[in-house]
C-alpha cells in the first residue's frame, strides 16, 4: 500500500510540475484528455458498444459526452456510490447533456437504476481513468477503490462478463512499465492516451463479484447498491 501511495504522489507531482494537471488525491484531469477521448472513438470495441459505463470523474468528461454524441447509452455511478447507478440517453435534450453527465447533475436529470440486470442491462464496455496504469494492464486508482467496487457490483448482477472490455484513458506520463497489483484490483484491456492506443494482450483475471467479507456495516449502509443486494437495513 505504501508503494502504491508513493507512485500516486509521484504522478500527481509530475503532472503538476509540467502544468498538465493540478489535481491531487483524485483521478487527475489532464491537458490532452479531449484528444484521448477522440482517439478512444476509433476503437472497434467502442464503435460496437451500445451501453457504456463511465465513472463520474472530470478526467472522463469528454468520454461521457462522446458516448451521448455517438448515440450510445451512458451508465454512470453517483459519487462514492451513495445513490448507485444512473442512466443518461438521447431522451435528454442536448442542451442539458453538459449538466446531466456531471456528478452534480446526474441525479436530477438521469434515470435512477435499481441494482439489477433487469434494470441496468448488459454493459458492453467500461471506460475509466487512473492515477497510473502499466503496460501489463494493472490499474492504480486514487486509493478509495470505488471503480473496483463498481465493477464488482456490475459483475455480481451479471451486467458485465469476464470478457467485457475495459479501457483506461490517461496521459502518457501515467503509463508505467509495471505496477504493484493485488487480486481485488481491476486490470484493463486497452490504454488510450492523447498520442497512442495500447492493447493489453493478457490482462490479469478480474474479480467475479463482490468480496462481501471485505465490507463492514458502515460501507454497506453508505451505498444503495450494496444495501439493495444484501438486504441490509
Amino acid at each position: 500500500m505504501k508503494e502504491k501511495q508513493l507512485i500516486r504522489q509521484e504522478i500527481w507531482e509530475k503532472l503538476a510540475a509540467l502544468g498538465l494537471s493540478h489535481s491531487f488525491n483524485s483521478i487527475p484531469p489532464f491537458k490532452g484528455q479531449e484528444q484521448a477521448a477522440e482517439r478512444l472513438r476509433e476503437l472497434e470495441v467502442y464503435i460496437q458498444a451500445r451501453k457504456v459505463f463511465v465513472p463520474p470523474d472530470m478526467a472522463q468528461f469528454e468520454v461521457r459526452w462522446n458516448v451521448l454524441r455517438d448515440s450510445k447509452v451512458l451508465v454512470m455511478a453517483t459519487p462514492r456510490l451513495r445513490d448507485g447507478f444512473y442512466e443518461v440517453n438521447q431522451s435528454i435534450s442536448r442542451h442539458l447533456w453538459t449538466q446531466a453527465i456531471r456528478s452534480s447533475g446526474i441525479r436530477k436529470l438521469g434515470k435512477r437504476l435499481i441494482t439489477s440486470k433487469d434494470d441496468i442491462g448488459e454493459i458492453d464496455l467500461l471506460v475509466t481513468g487512473a492515477v497510473a496504469v502499466s503496460l501489463s494492464g494493472e490499474r492504480l486508482g486514487k486509493g478509495t477503490g470505488y471503480f473496483d467496487l463498481e465493477y464488482a457490483i456490475l459483475r455480481e448482477i451479471d451486467s458485465t462478463k469476464a470478457g467485457t472490455p475495459i479501457i483506461v484513458v490517461v496521459h502518457d506520463l501515467q503509463v508505467y512499465d509495471e505496477l504493484p497489483w493485488d487480486e481485488k484490483d481491476i486490470s484493463v484491456d486497452f490504454i488510450v492516451t492523447p498520442t497512442q492506443t495500447i492493447r493489453i494482450e493478457s490482462p490479469r483475471p478480474r474479480p467475479m463479484g463482490i468480496a462481501w467479507h471485505r465490507l463492514d456495516k458502515h460501507v454497506l449502509a453508505a451505498m444503495r447498491p450494496l444495501k439493495e443486494l444484501s438486504g441490509f437495513e
